[in-house]
């Protein structure tokens, strides 16, 4: 499977059922493979790597391989806004290729066969909970919430975890960076209470 629409594959809301799977190192150009073993030997130099980030992106910007390595190395730099940009752009990218609304509130479970777990839908999903993830380290609530609960509206049978993750968001405890502001909040890091 490549990165381009299959002009076979029904489109605008028709129920996918055959879907190979994605192997994400597959569908990366070859330079991109070797640009990413730069990025790694590159890792402690920030800049560095970021601009190797941003040649791939520039390389290839419509192939989703490339969005998840961005997305990738945005979220495990710790850098929220920019990772959860590039969780809706892969969102984006496959919402085009299976015929979904763009906005992702508009998607209900008769548009796609989310129950399949076939590759694409499973990675639609696992992009807008990405989304949410970063949302909640934005401390955006609405929306990680929000977009938490589309997940959960297209996968009854939880595969996601997006009732786990509810529960981290929003129970007296946060986690993983995930904190929306609570009551009695400065369990984490009580030396710092009052400070902010």
């Amino acid at each position: 499977m490549h990165d381009s629409p299959d002009p076979q594959q029904p489109r605008h809301g028709a129920r996918i059922h055959t879907l190979e799977p994605y192997h994400f190192a597959n569908n990366l150009p070859p330079e991109v493979r070797t640009r990413l073993r730069e990025i790694f030997a590159h890792w402690a130099e920030g800049e560095k790597a970021e601009s190797l980030v941003r040649e791939i992106i520039d390389g290839a910007p419509d192939s989703l391989g490339v969005r998840i390595v961005a997305y990738r190395f945005y979220f495990y730099r710790r850098r929220s806004s920019e990772a959860a940009h590039w969780a809706l752009s892969c969102l984006a990218w496959l919402s085009e290729r299976l015929g979904l609304p763009g906005d992702w509130r508009a998607v209900t479970a008769d548009m796609a066969d989310f129950s399949r777990w076939h590759a694409f839908p499973r990675l639609w999903l696992q992009s807008l909970t990405a989304y949410a993830y970063n949302q909640a380290r934005l401390g955006n609530e609405a929306e990680a919430l929000a977009a938490l609960a589309k997940v959960e509206s297209l996968d009854p049978e939880g595969k996601l975890g997006a009732a786990r993750l509810r529960q981290v968001f929003s129970g007296p405890r946060g986690d993983a960076g995930m904190v929306f502001a609570k009551e009695y909040e400065n369990w984490r890091f009580p030396a710092q209470a009052g400070t902010h």
